[in-house]
């Protein structure tokens, strides 16, 4: 087969380091649309973002040729730069959470990220 072809959908959540509510209400949609453009420039298709003022959900969609840690990571290292633009002592915590998803119930984990 000459092309590959994927359709990974992935909810990723990520929280702010020692789960700290250093994300200003304020700058939330700032923060959710600064993480869509990093999506676009790498090529991972942003479904949906939300999250509090301590952590952070993605839904988002995979390239066969990236790895989710890689994707991860680009999401964490650019915003984390971002953020301490505006908040000095702003870091995200090591880990996460990735889970897959399945198309028939995108629309759920939509709404999820939402609320």
């Amino acid at each position: 087969m000459p092309h590959s072809y994927a359709n990974n959908l992935l909810h990723v959540v990520f929280s702010t380091r020692e789960r700290k509510p250093t994300i200003p209400a304020s700058l939330l949609k700032e923060l959710w649309a600064v993480m869509a453009g990093i999506g676009r420039n790498h090529r991972l298709t942003v479904i949906k973002i939300g999250g509090m003022p301590d952590h952070i959900h993605i839904l988002f969609g995979l390239p066969a040729d990236v790895t989710l840690a890689h994707a991860v990571q680009v999401f964490k290292a650019n915003s984390s730069r971002w953020m301490r633009q505006k908040v000095q002592e702003f870091a995200w915590e090591q880990g996460y959470g990735a889970f897959s998803v399945s198309a028939s119930v995108a629309g759920a984990v939509k709404k999820y990220i939402e609320n």
